[in-house]
This record gives structure tokens, C-alpha cells and sequence, in this order.
């Protein structure tokens, strides 16, 4: 009797030892969620089972832990049950993306992206790479005038692709241009990657080719491919998505050099000057706009990929915890490939739907609501006195250690957010090219009239707008100096420091921040640039 008295009391001991050692794992694993900030169910369910654990009396607690169980097995049975609707759908914000469209809609006869549409059905990507050039050529060709006789295989590639030149050209003279916006999480949408590469291929090809012109004595061909090419970068501006302008601002990047050259060396007529300042686009800062038009175009789609991936919706409005989060990834990708969802992945997706309730927002419109306040903290990059040097308006590039899906979306959208400093500083360098092209011209034709360059730019003040001479990119003035027979004209950069001041122009070349707009950069080529397909490929440009 006495030893099942001892027993009993070690057993008892035993349960009271394990009781509190569960006790304080459940506290731990409170306080952690506390801490790293768990979702608030989360946190509820663990602090309901911890106060059950220190107060309810034992026959309680068990009945406690046996509810408990019989929610696991209800859930079970539930995760194997089959489904009774299949009309359910990734979520989709309808009616803001809607009437996103509808802002930036144009009327299809006057859209150029009709035109680039028909020429993307015929657009293969590898036929526009130029494989057979050696980097150093490339840049030549590309910058200044070239003969046909010294490069056969770029001509080759040139006529080969004539008629989409043509085309192309209807699709310049046409003002407007809007793509539809992509608003899915889509890495099998070819169209859209292909039209980028498409559009930067058609504007090389006809900067290419304008540089064969003006070397064969046809610039007025060259002026007006120079000119359409600027208007493919404005075709990009009017997205108003980020991908949009910084593929943009690719293609403005190499229509400067040419075009400049072509200003000083060839001259324009009072009609071609006009097509230039009329292609070249407003010279006035418009960042505050841009920007914000991007920046909500971000928030969409940020807000339209997740809510697709955590919820449903149907034909009848309802909207769940999404079921099947790969539909919003790979629904092409299973068609093409004629795949469907195993028994056990479905199964595995329905058990996804129990964590998504406990992690996620209960309804899309409160999501949304919470991404939005991501974005509102960019808001303040708009503004024209925005200190983008200062390095704790960057958020810390590690990862934060909250157990929440905010904290997760906010650390992924800040990731992207440490780039628009640098988005900032090309989208105001290519507003200073724009408006040192704007100068060139008023200095050509200063030259033309009086058979010299002037000794500072106060000569053309009369002939150009106030807000061509200013810097963009430090809100300063340009560096303008003549020089026997030419003149150097350059930017002193972001640091606003004229670094190159005491070098002529024979060495006048990008210093640690400036960057040169004439005289034009001369490129060194091997003597023989007419190259053989043997060529070893990391040597060669690839153009896509």
C-alpha cells in the first residue's frame, strides 16, 4: 500500500514537472510571438491556451485539451472534403484597375500600340541580336556616322529587318501610345518581356541605320529615324510605370550622341528644329507628377499580386482565403504545358487556407489598406526638397525579425524603394540632356549666322527657354567653354563640382562625377572590325 502511495506521488510529481515545463514553453513561445509582433490571432490563441494551463483545474483542462483535439479532427476532415464550387478565382481589385485604365485610355485608332502590337506577332528576339560586332565596334556604330562597304553583316541585318522600319514609322508619327497595364504575377508573360526588348531593338535599328545615312549622304533619312526614335521613349514615358521609363531611358541614352553630333556637325533647317523641340519632349521637371503616377501604378500592383495569391472570389462576389495561390502564378504556364493540380497538392493548398486565417487580413480592402500606408511613406521622394543623400531615409536592407506578413510585404516594397534614388538621378540626368540638346541647337545656329561658336551661353539667352540652362542634375548652370574651332560643353554632376575644369578637350572625358555632351566621345576600334561568326562569345555584344 505504502509503495502505491509512492508511486502515485511520483506520478503526480512527474505530471506537475511536465505541466509546468509545457507551462513555460507555452510562455516562451508567447512572449516570442509578442515580441516579433505574430498576427494578433496568433497571439490570442496562444495566450487562451496558456490562461487555460495555469487556471484551469486538471478534469477541465483535459476536457480543454479534448476540444482542442476535436477542432484538429473537424479541420482534418474538412482539408479532405471535396470541393462543391470550382468557379472560384484569384482576387482581383476590378474595379481600381479599371479605373486605372480608364485614366490613361486613348482611342485605338490614335494608339501607336496597335502598330507595335501587329509587329510583335512577327518579332522573333533572337533574329535582333547583333552577335557579329565586337563590343567596342558596337558602341562606334552606334554613336557615329558608319559606311556600308567597312560592315556588310550590319547592313545584312539592317535590310533584313527594312520592313519593320517601315512599320515602326507609322507607329512614330503617331502621338499617343498605351500598352494595357499587367497587373498579375506572370513570369511565362512573353509578350510583355518581349515588347521591351522589341522596343529598345527597334530604336537601335533605326539609330543604326541613321548613323549609315548621314555617313552616305542622306540626312534627311537619318534626321527623321534620329526623330523616331525619340518618340519610342515617349511612347515608353506615357506608360507611367517605373519598367516603362527606365526602359525609357535606355533608349533616350543612345539617341543623345548621334542626335548631337548630327546637331553640330550637319545643322538643322527651321522645320527640322521645330520636329526636334516637338519629339523631344517638354523641358520643365515634371518628377512630382511621374512620380507619384508610377509610384501608383506600384501600389496597385503590389496590393492586386498579393490579394491574388491570399484570396478567392466568385461569380457571386464571395471572397475566401485562397485555396490554390499557384493560380495566380503559373496559369499559363499549366496550360501550355497541360498540367493539372495532384490530389495531394490540392490537399496541401486547403491545409495552406487554415494558416492563411490565421497570418493574413481578413478581407482584401483591409490589405489593402495596410499596403497603402507602405507606399505613403515613399510619398515624400515626390517632393522636390527631398534629401536623398541622407542615409537613414533608406530603410535597414535586413530582414526584419516579425512574424507577420506586413512587416514581410513592407521589407520586400522597401527593398524596391532603396533603387528610386537612383530611378531619381537618371530621370534628371535625361532631363539635362534634354535640355543641353535644346542648347546645342541654339548654339549650331549661333554659328551658322556668325561663322563662330560664342564665348558663353548669355549670347543665345534671347533663343531659349529660361529653364534650358539650368543642370538638372544640380540645379546649377552647364560648363560651356570655346575652344579654338569647337567648344567643350559638359554637366559638373550630382556633386556639382567642376573636376574637369582645367583640361582641354583633348582630355576632357568623365571625371569622377562630370559627364561630357561635346565633343562626342571617339571610339578606338582593332583594324579589323568585320568580324567572323568564330569569335569568341564573351567578346561580342549581345543585344537583348
Amino acid at each position: 500500500m505504502a509503495e502505491e502511495k509512492q508511486e502515485k506521488k511520483k506520478l503526480s510529481k512527474i505530471k506537475q514537472i511536465l505541466r509546468l515545463i509545457g507551462i513555460t514553453l507555452i510562455a516562451l513561445v508567447l512572449i516570442l510571438a509578442l515580441v516579433f509582433q505574430a498576427p494578433w490571432k496568433v497571439t490570442a490563441l496562444l495566450v487562451i491556451i496558456f490562461l487555460a494551463c495555469i487556471t484551469l483545474p486538471e478534469r477541465y483542462l483535459n476536457w480543454f485539451w479534448l476540444s482542442i483535439a476535436a477542432v484538429l479532427i473537424v479541420l482534418l476532415i474538412w482539408v479532405f472534403l471535396p470541393e462543391g464550387d470550382d468557379t472560384w478565382s484569384p482576387y482581383k481589385f476590378d474595379e481600381e484597375i479599371a479605373d486605372h485604365e480608364a485614366k490613361f485610355a486613348i482611342p485605338e485608332e490614335e494608339n501607336a500600340a496597335t502598330i507595335y502590337n501587329e509587329l510583335m506577332q512577327d518579332y522573333i528576339p533572337i533574329e535582333w541580336r547583333i552577335r557579329f560586332l565586337r563590343r567596342e565596334v558596337f558602341h562606334k556604330v552606334l554613336s557615329e556616322p558608319w559606311l556600308s562597304q567597312g560592315y556588310p553583316k550590319l547592313i545584312q541585318w539592317i535590310q533584313r529587318h527594312r520592313k519593320a522600319v517601315v512599320a515602326m514609322s507609322n507607329a512614330c508619327r503617331m502621338e499617343m501610345c498605351r500598352f494595357p497595364s499587367n497587373f498579375e504575377i506572370s513570369p511565362t508573360d512573353e509578350l510583355q518581356t518581349n515588347r521591351y526588348f522589341a522596343l529598345r531593338s527597334w530604336a537601335l535599328i533605326l539609330l543604326l541605320s541613321g548613323n549609315n545615312d548621314v555617313a552616305e549622304g542622306r540626312p534627311d533619312d537619318a534626321f527623321s529615324k534620329y526623330i523616331y526614335a525619340l518618340q519610342i521613349k515617349n511612347h515608353l514615358y506615357q506608360q507611367k510605370r517605373m519598367i516603362d521609363f527606365l526602359i525609357g531611358f535606355g533608349v533616350e541614352g543612345m539617341v543623345f550622341p548621334p542626335l548631337n553630333r548630327f546637331v553640330i556637325e550637319n545643322g538643322l533647317s527651321k522645320k527640322q528644329v521645330q520636329l526636334v523641340l516637338d519629339f523631344l519632349g517638354n523641358l520643365e521637371n515634371n518628377w512630382i507628377s511621374d512620380f507619384l503616377q508610377c509610384l501608383e501604378y506600384e501600389k496597385l500592383f503590389t496590393q492586386s499580386t498579393f490579394c491574388s495569391l491570399v484570396y478567392q472570389t466568385n461569380s457571386k462576389g464571395r471572397v475566401r482565403f485562397s485555396r490554390d495561390p499557384a493560380a495566380a502564378i503559373w496559369p499559363r504556364w499549366r496550360r501550355r504545358k497541360a498540367l493539372t493540380e495532384t490530389y495531394w497538392e490540392k490537399k496541401s493548398m486547403k491545409t495552406y487556407t487554415i494558416l492563411a486565417w490565421f497570418f493574413f487580413p481578413s478581407t482584401p480592402q483591409k490589405a489593402a489598406e495596410m499596403i497603402d500606408s507602405i507606399f505613403e511613406q515613399c510619398s515624400p521622394m515626390a517632393l522636390p526638397d527631398f534629401a536623398w543623400d541622407e542615409e537613414n531615409i533608406y530603410p535597414s536592407p535586413t530582414p526584419p525579425l516579425k512574424l507577420n506578413w506586413f512587416s514581410v510585404v513592407s521589407y520586400n516594397t522597401n527593398k524596391t524603394t532603396r533603387h528610386y534614388d537612383g530611378f531619381h538621378d537618371v530621370y534628371l540626368k535625361r532631363l539635362a540632356q534634354r535640355r543641353a540638346l535644346r542648347l546645342l541647337i541654339a548654339l549650331k545656329q549661333y554659328n551658322i549666322e556668325n561663322g563662330c561658336w560664342p564665348n558663353n551661353l548669355d549670347v543665345i539667352k534671347s533663343s531659349v527657354p529660361p529653364e534650358a540652362f539650368i543642370d538638372a542634375v544640380n540645379n546649377d548652370s552647364f560648363v560651356y567653354k570655346a575652344a579654338e574651332d569647337t567648344f567643350i560643353f559638359y554637366s559638373k554632376g550630382k556633386n556639382n563640382i567642376d573636376e574637369d575644369g582645367q583640361r582641354d578637350a583633348k582630355e576632357l572625358r568623365a571625371g569622377a562625377d562630370d559627364w561630357i555632351i561635346w565633343p562626342p566621345k571617339r571610339y578606338k576600334t582593332k583594324e579589323k572590325n568585320i568580324i567572323d561568326d568564330s569569335t569568341p562569345q564573351e567578346k561580342l555584344v549581345n543585344n537583348d
